[in-house]
Order: C-alpha cells, then structure tokens, then sequence
C-alpha cells in the first residue's frame, strides 16, 4: 500500500464558559482521516482502533473484534464475485 501525505490541521476548542473568557482557548492540533484507502486497509467503518503514540508518530491498528472479521469476509466475497 502506498504512503500518504496529510496536512496537520488545528482546531479552536470552544469556551465552555457561559461568560467571556479571559484568555482564548489554545488551538489544538488537527488531524483527519478519511477515504476508501482506510477501509482497502482493514479499517471498516465501526472498527476500533488502537493508537500507540511516540514523538513524531503514530500507530494506528484495528483492534479485531467480530463485527470487523464479518466485514473482511463480506469484502472478500464482494472482490471475488466481482
């Protein structure tokens, strides 16, 4: 599977005061994935996923349960009948 170049977004969370705030909430680091490339790669829509974080990267892993083997037979029998 080939590699993927994504782009750090940031977020501004919102106040939870129901006053203005004194200071502005600090923007949050951002990031999206999405896209058919996700599921080619086992992660189907419902999975869980663990992610094991260093300095400078990240792991991401579908954890196996049952509703995600279901979904990989399902995907097979669509490619071979297909």
């Amino acid at each position: 599977m080939k590699s993927r170049r994504l782009r750090i977004s940031r977020i501004q969370p919102e106040s939870r005061c129901q006053y203005p705030p004194l200071h502005l909430p600090v923007p949050l680091p951002f990031l999206r994935l999405q896209g058919r490339w996700l599921d080619q790669a086992g992660f189907a829509i419902g999975a869980q996923v663990r992610v094991q974080v260093m300095p400078g990267r990240l792991v991401l892993e579908v954890i196996e349960t049952e509703r995600t083997v279901e979904h990989d037979v399902q995907r097979a029998r669509q490619s071979t009948a297909g």
